[in-house]
Formats: structure tokens, sequence, C-alpha cells
């Protein structure tokens, strides 16, 4: 079965079935295209298709090269984290595309659109595809991964307002997102949803031995994962690390492609003479170097200054490491204070300091290790498959 659909012209007559499942439309991005939301929208669509008959609407191209500030929008890994099928046919800058979508809902006939939401340049496409959803009796559950986008603009809640307003349930991963969506939107139906799991990312390939015979590492190992950009507190992260480091002897990895300047990052390493204690892998990686890092490393930090959600979080949680992350965006929703890890505030960068030292020198790694395995079901997808299912009189998944 390929992985990828690409069928016909949007009038091609299509023979359906008889049904006997609950039909779900999701929308949003997949392999190969790259990042989080892409992982997780191959997930969610894993996840829907072992309950009801699922159809995934994707991107056949995703941003325009001036508004993406990476190297490059696909992703390196050999496969996708799901053997999924896609119609790959959306262009968010190109209506007849959207056209071409809504045309196959009519054949197909959905129960429920699931749309992800992420940043308000999807806001036309996603106002237009919601509306036609809703005037088709279809219906709807929007996804918010942010209400509103980490960096603003002064259009920005227009376009997200434009967009939800549509829908008929927005979910959200925390209290914080249900918090700015109501007001927002003053009445919307907002279900939270804590983010699920990544453990797909989990690989028998790599122990931490082999994982750390690979990349040359010995000691100790901290772990800063993800794209860089200035929210995530990466600059706290390395002042932290002097107090830190004399105390426990460690190596910390930044793994992941940094965004804007990154001679803002290795100049303060280099201020702080910290060259030999810390390694830059300054690029997207695989799925697969992704489950190498993580099985090489004792402890993952997140020293966000600001967050409406992490998937490096529950990537570190589902694939068993150790966390210390700061109390923003409901990290600490999710990390049970001296059980999973540490949790400090936003900023602290001595807190910060002292949350590693701790680890380190009380020896947490192999408790806290063995109660992330214990509340493993507390990032189960099952969550959120009932959010999508189990709501607005669908109660049950077959028909």
């Amino acid at each position: 079965m390929s992985l990828f659909l690409d069928q016909g012209s949007p009038t091609t007559f299509e023979v359906l079935p008889e049904r006997s499942m609950m039909r779900i439309a999701v929308v949003g991005p997949t392999y190969p295209f790259r990042g989080g939301i892409a992982h997780y929208t191959t997930l969610l669509t894993a996840q829907l298709g072992s309950h009801c008959d699922t159809r995934l609407y994707s991107f056949r191209q995703q941003y325009p090269n001036w508004l993406f500030p990476g190297r490059s929008q696909i992703d390196p890994s050999a496969q996708p984290l799901a053997p999924i099928e896609a119609r790959r046919w959306l262009i968010p800058w190109w209506p007849f595309s959207w056209q071409r979508v809504v045309n196959d809902w009519k054949m197909w006939q959905p129960d429920r659109v699931v749309v992800q939401w992420w940043i308000p340049f999807m806001a036309p496409m996603t106002a237009w595809l919601l509306s036609r959803a809703r005037r088709t009796h279809i219906r709807s559950s929007v996804i918010c991964h942010n209400v509103l986008p980490h960096e603003r603009s002064r259009i920005d809640r227009f376009l997200a307002r434009l967009a939800l307003r549509h829908a008929d349930q927005l979910i959200v991963h925390s209290t914080a997102q249900q918090a700015v969506a109501q007001e927002l939107l003053p009445g919307c139906i907002t279900r939270v949803v804590s983010l699920p799991s990544y453990a797909a990312f989990q690989t028998n390939a790599w122990t931490r031995e082999s994982a750390r015979g690979h990349l040359g590492l010995t000691g100790n190992v901290i772990l800063f994962f993800g794209l860089v950009r200035p929210y995530k507190g990466l600059l706290d992260l390395i002042d932290a690390l002097p107090a830190f480091l004399a105390e426990v002897e460690a190596t910390l990895l930044v793994v992941g492609e940094i965004w804007g300047d990154a001679t803002v990052y290795r100049l303060r390493v280099a201020e702080l003479d910290l060259q030999t204690k810390v390694q830059f892998v300054d690029r997207y990686v695989s799925n697969d170097e992704a489950a190498c890092y993580f099985a090489a490393a004792d402890l993952a930090v997140l020293p966000y200054r600001e967050a409406t959600g992490s998937a490096v979080l529950k990537l570190a949680l589902g694939l068993g490491v150790p966390v210390v992350a700061t109390r923003t965006g409901g990290m600490d929703e999710t990390v049970v204070e001296g059980v999973t890890g540490f949790l400090i505030e936003p900023g602290d960068v001595t807190g910060l300091s002292r949350a590693m030292t701790r680890f380190f020198q009380e020896e947490c790694a192999a408790d806290f290790r063995n109660a992330i395995v214990r509340q493993a079901d507390r990032y189960g997808w099952q969550y959120l498959i009932e959010a999508l299912l189990l709501s607005d009189g669908m109660n049950d998944v077959a028909r």
C-alpha cells in the first residue's frame, strides 16, 4: 500500500464501501514534512485508524520559502513514525486545493473533521474548510497546538478568531491554552487533553551503551533537544552551567536546528569557557538520530521562558528520560515534581543549576525512570481519541 495518495481530479467518481464505522477526516501536515506537529498528525491518524475509517488530508506545499526560517521543510527520516496514507493536496495559498478536499468530503461524507491549528498563516484555509464543513453538517474539532503564536503580530488575534470561530469544539493541551482560547472566543467549547506521548520514537536499535558509543560520549549527559528559538531559554541553560559543572562533571548536548543567529549561543559558551562541555548539533535530526540522543541522555532540560506546550517534553517522558522543566506551557501539569523530574520558574538560572545538580547528586535517575514507566498511561493517546469521538452525541465508535 502506498504511503501517499494523489488521486485524480476533484470530480473523480469513487465507489464507497457500505458504511460500518464512523468516518473521520484529519487535516494537517505529515511526513515528508518535518516537525513535531507533522509527527503528531501522523500518530493521531494512525491511532484514529484503529477505531474508525480515517482519511488524512495533508499538504502538497506547506510554507512559501520566504516564511520558513529553517533550512529545509523536509524530514530527513527514512520513513514516517507510522505507516499511514495521505491525500497530499493542500496548498495554503491556493483555494482550488481547498476545494479539492471539500469535494472529496462531499463524496465520502465524513462524520467529523479534525483540523490541526498552530500558525495564523493557515487561517484563511482553515476558516474556509471549517465553514464548508459546518454548511454540510459535518462536526468539526480543532486541535490547537498554539491558540496564538509565540512571536505575535498585531493581526494574529484577528486571524485566529477568523479560523477558530467556525469549529464546533477546540481541543487544547493545557489549562493555560484553554484560558487563551476562551478569552479569544468567549463561550467556545474547549476541552483540555494532555499532549499524548511520542513514545513511537522508541527503537530497540539503541541502548544507553550503544548510543553513547555511537556518539563518543562518557560520563553524565544532559540534553537540550528541538528547534532552538529565543523563547526556549537555551541562554538560561548555558548561564546555569558554570555553577552546575562546579559540582557535577557532565556534557551538554544541544541538538536541533538554530533559528536565527547561532553565534549568540556559541559566543556565550566561549565567554564562559565551556567549549569542551557543550556540543552543538545544529540541524534537524532524523527520527532514529533523535532516539539515539535520548537513549544517551541522563536528563532532558527544557528551560523555556514561555510555551504553549511541548512535544519535546512528551518525547522525553515517552522515551523514559527524566526532565528539568519550567512552570510554563502546561509542563507543570505533566511533570510530577520530585517524581518524574524537577520544576523551576522560567528565567531562574540559579534554580535551574540547583535542580540539575540535585538530580545527579541525589542519584534520582533510577527512581525517576521507574516512575515514568509507572505513569505511562497518563500520556496515552486514548484520552485524545475519546475527546474526538465521544462528544456531541457520538457515543459509539462503530455505528
